[in-house]
């Protein structure tokens, strides 16, 4: 702790990755108060190594560009960015490659010297403090506890052991749909999450179900009042900008959407089982994002799905117009954005609570447990009711309404001006 009871007036972003830090930063940016955003991937065509594209031949040009495109955001400054390295694509590229373990030991190496290049920042005489990700701040956060500065931990997932304690029954159930017995998130791991508890002077969580996690496992039991929800935002620029009020099949297939990891966390083997029940003239269901599953056992169902791999956030719009309903039955989640974004295009939820904070019994169906059988009653109420199908659609995107940017920025505003 800092002994000081307000933050300064400007907040240093980093993130080794993505995930909702852009969204973090430009918030920032617009209320002046963004000392700087250092992250290690952020597209900007003039840098190393995005020039790289300009000089290979099409269509590897095309492909890069396509990769490259996933990791952009116009509307930040690009005098605030800051990126350091390439240990994260070369974690990327890794983890594509299918070297779980290599990937999550590059991952390491790159948060330790993401903070050592940090660091100088954080010995200057410039007054800031700084907003961090859950399991790969605790060197910055030692840095900055070093220097005065307050932490701000946004733990953007559930903890550890809640997920390890879930996983553990799911691989007791499910076997076959891991591609290996490595799931526990290793306790090493944990060790560090609990000193960036330790050390952060508030921590964010996205979804009460996070939050309780964090309460019920933090080893020193003193997260308390520093423990905050704060709910997220969609992107604006690329959701919600179209009207759905009038594209409901009457009849026909029912399309549904799985958007995400495809992996047993995020309960993709409880939509494969459901839909292999499902004819196809009642229901299509299309995948799209990172197949976790073992090969041999999705090709059992594969016939089944239509399957994408992963695509740049750009393209994601048009996936979710031409799809009615997002199927999202996770068992562990911090909140995930891509609830946000499905009411924002006008897509009816089915989720589970620990998916995050998004349906409404306006909007969709929380599933009351995460079973095949609960999963199976949720998808034919949404099938065999087509009124109720398009009034969660129309719904969805007033809904959204109140995951909006400007309400983002207006809870870190809050944040910031109230005592900690």
């Amino acid at each position: 702790m800092t002994g000081r009871s307000s933050f300064a007036d400007k907040i240093a972003v980093f993130h080794p990755g993505t995930q909702h830090s852009w969204q973090t930063a430009l918030a920032l940016q617009q209320l002046g108060r963004l000392q700087f955003y250092a992250t290690s991937i952020f597209y900007q065509p003039d840098r190393w190594p995005y020039r790289i594209e300009r000089m290979l031949p099409s269509p590897i040009r095309e492909k890069v560009h396509y990769e490259f495109r996933r990791f952009s955001n116009p509307a930040l400054d690009t005098n605030f960015v800051k990126t350091v390295g390439v240990s994260e694509w070369i974690e990327r590229l890794a983890h594509r490659a299918g070297f779980r373990q290599l990937s999550r030991r590059i991952d390491q190496f790159g948060n330790a010297r993401f903070a050592e290049l940090l660091k100088s920042e954080m010995e200057s005489s410039r007054s800031f403090d700084l907003w961090g990700y859950s399991s790969s701040s605790v060197q910055a956060f030692r840095a900055a506890k070093a220097a005065g500065r307050a932490c701000i931990l946004d733990r953007t997932i559930g903890d550890g052991r809640e997920h390890n304690r879930i996983m553990d029954d799911l691989y007791e159930t499910y076997p076959e749909f891991f591609s290996d017995s490595s799931f526990r998130i290793p306790a090493d791991r944990i060790e560090r999450d609990d000193e960036e508890y330790s050390l952060a002077d508030v921590i964010l969580t996205g979804s009460p179900f996070a939050a309780d996690s964090v309460r019920k496992h933090a080893s020193d039991g003193s997260v308390g009042d520093r423990l905050r929800v704060l709910n997220y935002c969609f992107d604006e620029r690329l959701f919600g900008g179209f009207n759905r009020a009038e594209d409901t099949p009457r009849s026909g297939p029912v399309r549904f959407l799985f958007l995400g990891q495809a992996g047993v966390r995020k309960g993709i083997h409880l939509v494969l089982k459901v839909f292999e029940k499902i004819p196809r003239e009642l229901a299509s269901v299309r995948i799209v994002g990172d197949m976790l599953v073992p090969k041999a056992i999705f090709s059992k169902y594969s016939e089944r799905v239509s399957y994408q791999p992963t695509v740049p956030r750009a393209d994601v719009p048009s996936i979710m117009r031409n799809a009615d309903v997002l199927i999202f039955p996770s068992y562990f989640e911090g909140s995930a954005l891509v609830l946000l974004e499905a009411m924002a295009s006008g897509l009816a939820l089915i989720q589970s609570k620990n998916a995050g904070v998004a349906v409404t019994p306006e909007t969709g169906i929380m599933l009351p447990e995460l079973t095949e059988e609960a999963l199976q009653s949720a998808v034919m109420e949404v099938i065999s009711n087509r009124e109720r199908l398009a009034s969660f659609k129309a719904n969805a995107q007033r809904e959204a309404q109140k995951y909006t940017f400007a309400r983002y920025q207006s809870s870190i505003e809050s944040l910031l001006e109230g005592p900690f």
